[in-house]
This record gives structure tokens, C-alpha cells and sequence, in this order.
């Protein structure tokens, strides 16, 4: 039997793939392609050590995905990539992780993953696909607390709405206004984490099983509810900007009003005076 067990976590907002790529000396054929894969050739010259079933997966959304690392290697190859890319964020590192195991038996065949009760034959397309997912899910989970962060900022203008209250801090509007766009830009930057994978093993069989892995992670559903909340979201700031606009719309309407009601008393006054 031969265990792989994979790992993937996030360093942060984006990972320049030409950048290890010119490193290493990868001749990248397909440039739409959002992953880079660094083989046991690769890896030797950065962990100083035998590699044997070592890879690992670069994504350009932000996140790596290492096939049978130990941690000690994981933080050797984080240290190493920290000179090529922008800092890594070691929190993120830790708070936006998440790991997958699989036992291929002698015959060739494995679970994809340990509650399955159905088995798949081992083939080229396995790494990879479990890879992909496993990253895609870490993503999400970051993209997710971004979006209920972004609700939280959002709460205190709801009960404004509630109340009917309009007076209110416009610079910490402003803040949380501009925060929600940069979130809106970044989501639609990493938006195809959400597609398929370009693979070089493409068949039935391999999009069957990123189908039933993207279906175990729950993907699409997850991808649903934030699009509710994001929309719930772009509906307060919509409403709330609305009725700012209103009430000011008002004062200015009862501006006018009282500089007209003024004129003729000031034309009165004056006649009084003469």
C-alpha cells in the first residue's frame, strides 16, 4: 500500500508564477493554466534531500498545495519561496489550511477519501485533480471570512436603516464602502477557482473525479452562499448610499426654500428701514 497525503494553505493574495517558473526553468506551454508544478527534479536543489513522490502545486490565487511534505519541509520551501514572491503571511499559513490522505492498494485502486464507499483506479490525473480541489477549498475558506468580515463592518449601517438614522461617521462609511470594492475586485481576480482546471490528463474518468471531490468540498454550494451574503452585502451599501443621497437631496430642497422665503422678508425689511 502507498500513502499521499496532501497539504495546502494559503500565503497570501496572489503567487507571481513567472517568477519560479523562470527559477526553475519551466517552460510554461499553457499560459492560462493557474497552477505550476514543481517535480522532484525541481525540489532537490531547495530541500538539499532524495524527493521521491514530492511535489508541489503553485496557484497564482494565492495558494500552494505540497504532496507528501513533512512540516519541516514545508517551512524549508516556504523560507525558500519568501525571496521570489511577495512576504509571506504566516498566519494566513496557519489559519487557511487544510490536508487530504489517500492509500492506493497493491491492485491499483483507492477511496477518495476515508467515509467513501466507492474505490477508483490510481492514474496520472489523481495528483493532480486532489491537489486543485484541496487548494480551491483553502481559497474559499479565506474568501469566505472576508465576506462575513465585510457583513460585520456592514451591521451597525443595517440597524442605521432600521432606526431610519442617517447621522453617521461618513469617513467609517467610506472605509467599509472601499474595503467591499477591493473585496468585489479581488473575488472576481481569483473568480476562476471556481472553473475547472486545465489538466494535461483530461478524460471521463478524470472529470468524474474532480467532480465528486468538488462536490465532497461542497464547492458550489459554498459558492452559492456567498453569493447571497455578497449580495446582501451590495444591497445595504446600495440602500444605505440611497437614502444618504435623499436626506441631502431634502436639505438642500429646504435650503432653497428658506433662502426664498427670506428674499421678500429681507426686501421688507429694507423698506421698513428707508
Amino acid at each position: 500500500m502507498k500513502t499521499y497525503h496532501f497539504k495546502s494553505c494559503m500565503i497570501g493574495a496572489s503567487i507571481p508564477l513567472e517568477k519560479p517558473a523562470a527559477f526553475f526553468r519551466i517552460q510554461r506551454s499553457n499560459k492560462w493554466r493557474e497552477y505550476l508544478v514543481l517535480e522532484e527534479r525541481h525540489l532537490i536543489s531547495v530541500l538539499k534531500q532524495q524527493c521521491e513522490g514530492m511535489q508541489v502545486y503553485l496557484f497564482e490565487y494565492g495558494c500552494i498545495t505540497f504532496v507528501n511534505f513533512e512540516e519541516a519541509d514545508i517551512s524549508v520551501f516556504l523560507e525558500f519561496l519568501a525571496g521570489m514572491v511577495d512576504a509571506i503571511d504566516y498566519a494566513m499559513v496557519a489559519r487557511y489550511s487544510e490536508s487530504h490522505l489517500i492509500e492506493v492498494g497493491e491492485d491499483g485502486s483507492f477511496r477518495p477519501w476515508k467515509e467513501s464507499r466507492r474505490t477508483c483506479a490510481f492514474g496520472p490525473y489523481v495528483i493532480p485533480i486532489i491537489a486543485i480541489l484541496l487548494s480551491k477549498s483553502s481559497a474559499l475558506n479565506k474568501i469566505e471570512v472576508d465576506v462575513d468580515a465585510n457583513l460585520d463592518d456592514s451591521g451597525q449601517y443595517i440597524e442605521y436603516l432600521r432606526r431610519g438614522k442617517l447621522q453617521f461617521n461618513k469617513k467609517a462609511l467610506s472605509v467599509v464602502i472601499s474595503n467591499f470594492l477591493k473585496f468585489e475586485y479581488a473575488s472576481i481576480r481569483t473568480l476562476r477557482i471556481y472553473d475547472r482546471s486545465v489538466m494535461d490528463n483530461d478524460s471521463i474518468d478524470s472529470r468524474e473525479l474532480y467532480d465528486a471531490f468538488a462536490d465532497y468540498y461542497e464547492l458550489n454550494d459554498r459558492f452559492d452562499v456567498l453569493q447571497s451574503k455578497i449580495g446582501s452585502l451590495r444591497g445595504t451599501m446600495k440602500s444605505y448610499n440611497s437614502l444618504s443621497y435623499r436626506r441631502n437631496e431634502n436639505r438642500l430642497y429646504w435650503f432653497e426654500v428658506f433662502l426664498l422665503v427670506m428674499f421678500p422678508i429681507a426686501g421688507l425689511i429694507r423698506l421698513i428701514l428707508h
